[in-house]
C-alpha cells in the first residue's frame, strides 16, 4: 500500500493485495482468506475516506479561485472512484462469505 499524503491519491489505484495469514503470529492466521480480504478491504475504505475528508477540508480552506482547488478536486474524484471500486469488492467478498 502506498501511504499518500492527504490530497495525493495512491499510485496505481488498484485494490489492496489479498491479505493472507503468514504464520502463527499473524492475528488473522486462523481466519479464512475471504474474511481476511474483507477486513483488509474495509481498512482500505476507511483510510480512503479519511484521505477524501482531508482533501475536502483542504479545498474548503482555499479561495474558490485558487488553482489548487482544481488539483484537489481531481484528487477527490480519484479517491472517490477508488472507494467505489473497493466497496464493490467488499460487497463481492461478503457475498462469497455469506
Amino acid at each position: 500500500m502506498n501511504d499518500a499524503t492527504p490530497g495525493e491519491p495512491r499510485s496505481g489505484g488498484d485494490l489492496p493485495e489479498p491479505a493472507t495469514g503468514s504464520g502463527p503470529s499473524d492475528p488473522g492466521a486462523d481466519e479464512p482468506a475471504a474474511e481476511q480480504d474483507l477486513r483488509a478491504t474495509g481498512d482500505e475504505i476507511r483510510q480512503d475516506l479519511r484521505r477524501l475528508g482531508a482533501v475536502e477540508n483542504e479545498k474548503q480552506s482555499l479561495d474558490a479561485e485558487d488553482p489548487r482547488v482544481g488539483e484537489l478536486s481531481r484528487d477527490a474524484v480519484a479517491i472517490a472512484d477508488r472507494i467505489a471500486r473497493e466497496t464493490r469488492a467488499e460487497r463481492q467478498l461478503s457475498d462469497e462469505i455469506g
